[in-house]
């Protein structure tokens, strides 16, 4: 009888691999979108999804790589942090695999939501798949984050600031705000995301 706990321990191991680390760690270093680095000195790589990247074979960064970053930087930062592991623990590169959480925030599944991440399947890792897919498609149907890469031309030209790299709508109250040196004219929103302008918040173009 004396034995009974210790089989349930050992059982649960091996059927329940998506159990939380009981252990709080704290990010110590933000990487990028999705990848961070605790106070262990271990790197976390977040499961189920994939954030633009930082560099790229090209050179520069994704659209929205740099807000991604931004982002993760303020939901994870210097903050405790609840790991929660699926079927495979670590990567090829020797990163641990997780699903992150502050508190009760699930980190991964905030920026698929916000439109920072798309959803990316890491078989045999799907424990959360179906939410996160869930959240993608909401993302997108609402052109969030990096989903306005793919939004449709509504203007017949749009207006950045190279200072600020924002982009506007030529009816946008800030165009007149942009100083003559600063201010850059695109004929479509696809040649002004590709180096890097960001949709200003405001116009939303």
């Amino acid at each position: 009888m004396k034995n009974i706990p210790l089989f349930f321990a050992l059982a649960l191991i091996f059927i329940l691999p998506g159990i939380a680390d009981s252990k709080d760690y704290v990010v110590r270093k933000v990487l990028s979108g999705d990848t961070v680095q605790l106070d262990t000195g271990e790197t976390v790589k977040y499961l189920g999804v994939e954030t633009p990247k930082l560099n790229t074979k090209g050179g520069g960064a994704e659209f929205y790589a740099r807000e991604a970053t931004r982002y993760n930087k303020k939901l994870v930062f210097m903050k405790k942090v609840r790991l929660e592991f699926d079927q495979d623990r670590k990567d090829q590169q020797g990163r641990l695999l997780a699903y992150v959480f502050v508190k009760d925030l699930f980190v991964n599944a905030e920026l698929v939501r916000l439109g920072y991440a798309k959803a990316s399947a890491m078989p045999p890792n799907t424990k959360h798949q179906e939410m996160l897919a869930n959240l993608e498609k909401k993302a997108a149907e609402e052109s969030r984050g990096l989903w306005q890469e793919t939004k449709k031309d509504t203007e017949p030209y749009y207006v950045g600031n190279k200072r600020t790299y924002t982009l506007h709508r030529p009816s946008c109250k800030y165009v007149e705000k942009i100083p003559a040196k600063d201010k850059i004219i695109f004929r479509n929103r696809a040649d002004a995301l590709k180096i890097g302008y960001t949709p200003d918040k405001y116009c939303k173009p």
